[in-house]
């Protein structure tokens, strides 16, 4: 990016906008009874326990001095406990009850001290006689006794070679607070082992859906603008750490945190004191650690829906200034990187529950993986897209070819290579993506979004500023800065449609049997899409973070989005509609929720396909009523594919979007009182177990939903879900928990789509009057 261009942007954003087997009780949440019965360690089930170490060579136990460790104890009771803190898959970074670590000095000698860093890691292995051996993760040497003291060893011997003896301790590793006790039936306390209900086959799943969440958006974008992470080997001080090394002094290279957040500065303090982050009030400081995600999944959440995440040109701008990271900027590249880093994530959660597979995160790749994974008590995790120029995709080959502006031969290759990534991505567990993001790409024109920002930086990746036209929608107020068109225009649209490639690709994915994800689009891009889904019945299409542009009032210069006929059109074809977090405070949620039920109803109450309509003034606001069509889903001799009353919701979090704080709504809900704070719902525990939720506790830091900082991070959402339960004129609390199996149930019918399924006969499927598109 040139000099000139970077300087430009800037500006703008500145005044604008191996052994298997386990040991002991698991710490992991679906621990089977086989973990919790067997007797038998294992390189793996060593995690998150205290041991003392007994050296084999000289039958000695470890203990501390002021500079390392000597095999010089005659008992255990005199000898040094350790907390094993898995950092990878048999992986363990060795903490003492002083608070210290095993570690090494500059001068390689094995040390004590309070430093951690990758010297602290170690990896374990197993012997027949199951005694084990320490590896170091940096060093490559194994630990080893010479005489009393612990020296370096190439290879393994006897030297090497310790027994663990299980004991008990008071000083655990760092750890945030999940903050949820568990009872059994009788009102005794239980460990977290096997609370969630296990459905099986043919039973619903009780639990919420989150169908679009940034995991690890530190990894994108240049990998400058967003701070901390979802997990750490070095544990939560490394993940969410001060922000000064990416934010400057008092926030002063955020660029981000100033343009969208509006933070002029911030504090940059990280674990424990949190000074100012997290809060809902900053969309660029880590919002997602992995237990603050666990303790959702402990109050009911089923499925995450993950979506790789990346603005090019962000990443260029950024780190063009300082402190000059130099971090991967391209869209496929850093979807590459995304998704290892999730997959390791797994593999971190795993650590800590005690071996591979055994962790509540599952990644999964279909309805049946899902379903099975949330049968044994954990939750289903989806791997989305969301970039701009998905592919590489910033030309139209199919339509530069028919225009006669390019050969068969450069519109084949082109093609192909863009086939070629998403059969890669495929491979890599993908199932959903977004074709058309924030800017204009080869498949087609997206949103005109606020603010002149985004038309620039549509310049500087496709050479041309946003082209917008006068918008047909009644719903649409937003002018774009300096457009040529009549003042007294009520709002414009983006003139690019879906391009002949765009619908090439619809039909790529369709084959694939992928989720086809509709946000992003303009009205033209959207309409074109939702015409071609209508020939083909394709029921695998969701909006997965949406707004519905009918809730809105004039002032609020609604752009183009989702409507109400257009949602109902949705949801005739078997797809999902996931509203925005933040606008389920005001309605969004409830409107979808009227009318995916009312279209319920009419298909159930109804011999033939047949309209009605939901008599609600409340969405007529613009326009209406609207016809609302019977869905064949509903109206086969098939119950399992049926329309469910599920509504997902989409998070947004460490997106673009702040996750919900109450300032504009506190007179709608009432206070959440966690002294009463008990299950959020029948159902999402087995039999006879009962839940208390407390305030959520990270380090110094207590958080609280009524307070200043909102839903100030993931851990959270259970909170949230909570206080909207207050107001069922806004949100329908049901709806939310029937939309796991509600997700669910889409991707089934979208696997099972082919030229027989859904139904293709036409007196099945009607339109209606309003669908104002065609």
């Amino acid at each position: 990016m040139k000099r000139k261009e970077v300087i430009f942007l800037l500006a703008m954003l500145l005044v604008g906008t191996s052994v298997g087997g386990f040991a002991y009780p698991s710490n992991c949440y679906a621990a089977t009874a086989e973990t919790e019965s067997s007797s038998e360690q294992s390189i793996y089930s060593l995690a998150n326990h205290y041991f003392k170490i007994k050296s084999i060579s000289n039958g000695k136990y470890l203990l501390g001095n002021k500079a390392g460790y000597e095999a010089q104890a005659d008992t255990a009771d005199s000898g040094m406990t350790f907390y094993f803190k898995a950092s990878d898959l048999g992986e363990y970074i060795l903490f003492d009850q002083d608070s210290k670590y095993l570690t090494y000095n500059i001068f390689n000698a094995i040390v004590r001290n309070t430093t951690l860093s990758d010297k602290t890691r170690f990896k374990v292995e197993q012997y027949e006689d199951n005694s084990f051996s320490f590896y170091s993760y940096v060093k490559k040497k194994y630990v080893g006794i010479k005489g009393t003291s612990l020296v370096w060893k190439d290879n393994v011997d006897d030297t090497c070679r310790f027994e663990l003896e299980l004991t008990e301790g008071n000083n655990p590793f760092p750890e945030a607070d999940i903050n949820i006790d568990f009872y059994d039936g009788d009102g005794n306390p239980i460990t977290t082992s096997n609370v969630m209900a296990r459905p099986s086959s043919g039973e619903n799943i009780i639990g919420t859906a989150d169908t679009h969440a940034h995991l690890c958006h530190n990894k994108g974008s240049g990998e400058v603008v967003f701070n901390g992470d979802a997990f750490s080997p070095l544990g939560i001080a490394d993940a969410l750490n001060d922000c000064t090394d990416l934010h400057g002094v008092n926030g002063a290279y955020d660029i981000w945190g100033k343009a969208v957040d509006g933070a002029t500065t911030h504090n940059t303090s990280g674990y424990p004191n949190f000074s100012y982050w997290p809060t809902s009030y900053s969309t660029n400081h880590e919002q997602t650690y992995y237990k603050w995600l666990e303790r959702s999944y402990l109050a009911g959440q089923r499925v995450l829906v993950h979506q790789c995440v990346n603005n090019e040109i962000l990443g260029k701008v950024t780190n063009a200034l300082p402190p000059y990271k130099n971090g991967v900027t391209n869209d496929m590249d850093a979807i590459r990187q995304e998704i290892e880093y999730v997959y390791k994530m797994q593999d971190y959660i795993d650590a800590q529950c005690g071996g591979p597979n055994e962790g509540w995160f599952r990644i999964v790749t279909s309805s049946e993986q899902a379903r099975d994974v949330i049968s044994q008590g954990k939750m289903a995790v989806f791997l989305g897209i969301e970039v701009d120029t998905i592919f590489g995709a910033d030309t139209d080959f199919a339509g530069k070819y028919n225009a006669g502006e390019i050969t068969e031969e450069e519109m084949n290759t082109g093609l192909e290579n863009i086939e070629k990534q998403l059969d890669e991505v495929y491979d890599l567990g993908i199932r959903s993506f977004y074709m058309i993001h924030a800017l204009n790409n080869g498949f087609g024109g997206c949103q005109l979004y606020q603010g002149e920002i985004f038309s620039i930086m549509n310049y500087l990746k496709t050479s041309d500023f946003y082209q917008p036209e006068v918008s047909t929608n009644p719903r649409v107020f937003y002018k774009q800065p300096k457009a040529d068109l009549p003042e007294d225009a009520q709002g414009h649209a983006n003139v690019e449609g879906l391009t002949e490639t765009g619908k090439w690709m619809i039909h790529q994915m369709i084959n694939r049997h992928m989720i086809i994800e509709l946000d992003h689009m303009s009205d033209k891009s959207l309409n074109d899409t939702l015409d071609i889904l209508w020939e083909e019945k394709y029921p695998g299409i969701i909006c997965s973070h949406t707004r519905i542009l009918d809730m809105f009032n004039p002032e609020d210069e609604a752009w183009e989005q989702l409507d109400i006929p257009r949602m109902i059109k949705i949801y005739q074809l078997g797809g999902i509609i996931s509203p925005m977090m933040w606008e389920t405070t005001t309605g969004h949620q409830r409107c979808a929720t009227d009318y995916l039920e009312y279209m319920i109803e009419l298909s159930n109450n109804s011999e033939t396909p047949t309209t009605g309509i939901l008599d609600n003034q409340n969405y007529f606001k613009y326009d209406g009523p609207y016809e609302v069509p019977t869905t064949w889903y509903n109206m086969n001799d098939d119950e399992s594919d049926d329309m469910i009353l599920g509504i997902p919701y989409g998070s947004d979090v460490n997106g673009a979007c702040m996750l919900p704080n109450f300032d504009k709504v506190q007179e709608s809900f009432d206070t959440v009182d966690y002294d009463t704070f008990t299950d959020l719902y029948p159902g999402i525990y087995a039999d006879g177990v009962t839940a208390k939720v407390n305030k959520q506790t990270t380090g110094n830091v207590t958080f609280d939903v009524n307070g200043d900082r909102g839903v100030a991070h993931y851990g959270l959402v259970p909170d949230f879900w909570k206080k909207m339960s207050t107001n069922s004129n806004i949100v329908d609390i049901n709806a939310t928990f029937n939309s796991a199996e509600a997700y669910i149930r889409m991707i089934e019918r979208a696997e099972k789509y082919s030229d027989t399924y859904p139904s293709r006969d036409e007196s099945q499927w009607i339109t209606t009057s309003t669908e104002y598109w065609h």
